[in-house]
């Protein structure tokens, strides 16, 4: 049973949350890097105001993820036994 990866991926939430997380984890990393090689607290500051904007996009992606792919392989499931 193989579930249609573009088809799940296609979905408008999933699309949001990956065009604004990723650009939000990046600043994130790099204001960690940054703050620690130039010694700056204010880079570190940002860290800690990114990071968890950050991890709650990253979890809502995966669990949105997951919950279309269920969703998908059960419609896959009870398509066939219908047609039969």
């Amino acid at each position: 049973m193989e579930i249609d990866k573009k088809k799940v991926r296609s979905d408008r939430w999933l699309k949001r949350m990956m065009l604004t997380g990723i650009p939000v984890a990046i600043v994130s990393v790099l204001c960690l890097w940054l703050g620690q090689l130039l010694a700056s607290p204010a880079l570190g500051s940002v860290f800690l105001v990114t990071m968890p904007i950050a991890l709650v996009i990253g979890f809502s992606y995966n669990i949105r993820y997951v919950i279309l792919a269920v969703r998908a392989r059960r419609q896959a499931v009870d398509k066939p036994a219908g047609h039969e």
